[in-house]
Order: C-alpha cells, then sequence, then structure tokens
C-alpha cells in the first residue's frame, strides 16, 4: 500500500519540474550572457589590437622617416600582426604646383607616386603614408595619427616626397619585420609663390584633417585633396626619395 502511494504521490513529479525549470534558467541566462558578452569582449580585444598597431606605426614611422631625411640608410621595424595582412600596397600619388618669380605656372612634383605601408586588423586600416600615420575605418573615416614631415617656416618650405616600393606581403598573426632602404635627393626651387599640393589616397580625408589644421594651408576639397598655400616668395625643398620597403 505505502509503495503505491508512493508511486502516486506527485511530490517527486514537482521537484523534477522544478529542477527542469532552474535548469532551463541557467542555460537561457548562460545563452543571453553568450550573445551579449561576446561581441562585447571581441570589439574591446579588437580595439586594443588596434591601439597596439598604432603605437607600433608611430615607432615604424620615426624610424623609417630617419631614412627619408637621410640620417639612416635604412631601418627595420618589428609589428605584431593580429590575424591580418601586412602589406606594401596603394596608387596613391602627389602634384605639386608653384608660379615662379615672374608668375608663370611650374610643376615641382609631376604625379609622383606615394603608395603604402598597410595593417589589416579586422576591418580597420593602419597606414604609413606620405611620412605620416593615417586609421582608416570601415565607414570610411580617416585620422590622422602621426603628422606628415611636411615643414612650413617663415620664407621655407620643406616637402618629402616618399615612394614606397616593393610588393611583398604577409598574413596571419604573430610578429612580422618590415625593411627600408633608401637615399634621399633634395630639389631647390627659390623665390616660389602659390603652391599647391594635391594628393589623391585612400586617405584623403585624414590628409584634409592634416592641412585644416595647419596654418596658412587652404582646406582640401572633399574626395581628391587640394590644398594651397597662398605665401608668396618663399623656398621650397622637395625631398624625394625611393624608400625600397620589404615585408616579411
Amino acid at each position: 500500500m505505502n509503495n503505491i502511494k508512493f508511486l502516486s504521490s506527485e511530490d517527486a513529479v514537482s521537484e523534477v519540474v522544478d529542477f527542469v525549470t532552474i535548469l532551463g534558467l541557467l542555460v537561457l541566462s548562460i545563452g543571453l550572457i553568450g550573445m551579449a558578452g561576446y561581441p562585447i569582449v571581441k570589439n574591446a580585444q579588437e580595439a586594443n589590437h588596434i591601439e597596439n598597431t598604432k603605437q607600433s606605426f608611430i615607432v615604424f614611422a620615426n624610424n623609417f622617416n630617419k631614412v627619408v631625411m637621410g640620417q639612416a640608410p635604412s631601418q627595420n621595424v618589428e609589428l605584431k600582426m593580429y590575424g591580418g595582412s601586412l602589406s606594401v600596397t596603394g596608387s596613391s600619388s602627389i602634384n605639386i604646383t608653384a608660379t615662379n618669380s615672374i608668375n608663370e605656372n611650374i610643376t615641382l612634383v609631376p604625379d609622383r607616386q606615394m603608395r603604402s605601408i598597410e595593417s589589416v586588423v579586422g576591418e580597420n586600416v593602419v597606414a604609413y603614408e606620405g611620412t605620416g600615420v593615417w586609421i582608416n575605418y570601415p565607414n570610411g573615416n580617416t585620422i590622422l595619427v602621426s603628422k606628415p614631415l611636411i615643414t612650413n617656416q617663415s620664407n621655407l618650405l620643406v616637402i618629402p616626397i616618399v615612394t614606397v616600393g616593393g610588393i611583398s606581403s604577409v598574413g596571419g598573426s604573430g610578429m612580422s619585420r618590415v625593411t627600408a632602404k633608401g637615399v634621399p635627393n633634395v630639389n631647390l626651387y627659390k623665390n616660389v609663390s602659390n603652391i599647391s599640393v594635391t594628393i589623391n589616397s585612400t586617405y584623403s580625408n585624414g590628409w584634409k584633417n592634416y592641412f585644416v589644421n595647419v596654418m596658412a594651408w587652404s582646406s582640401c576639397s572633399s574626395g581628391e585633396c587640394t590644398a594651397k598655400l597662398e605665401m608668396k616668395n618663399i623656398d621650397v625643398y622637395i625631398i624625394n626619395i625611393q624608400l625600397d620597403t620589404e615585408v616579411e
């Protein structure tokens, strides 16, 4: 009789239902935490990777610009990769014109190719171009990380024109090394006026923001960036260099 009462009792069923309910809520909570938390963790990790890459490219630019300015024959820098790619790429170019002492239009730099060294981190790109460092975001916005070595003081203007040579590229994670060498040569244009710099680049928006914040330069237009320095009778030094680069 007791066995029959135990088997027909609903106490065990109630305990099982409670256990299943609690287990279901626990699994659901873990699932919700995973769904909500994973993107946050992933975004934080990617932001950290971008910041690390940005800092590495600042060091990278400081070292490579020593070659550009003739302070060292070559430089090599190690960069950590985070599952993306590191490559010498791009088709950016620069053109510089002015007027001479008799008001004739002259070309100081005729459509010189620049190109860039780019590190892809997720959907973001950190790049060295024109002696500066830029970050290009998926929404198309480009910010300046490290300023180009364009110097404008009194009646003297210095503009480095860097062509990044090479076609090498690596991908994955871990450490990579970038080596660059080259010998600069300098062209001097004395007593010129109304300097116009046109840059056609993936990072044109970044170049626009750069010129906006540099005294005396006019703002670039959208798309292709053309900035003007409406000063008279200045001496312009153009530093030309082919930066032979290898990524390994």
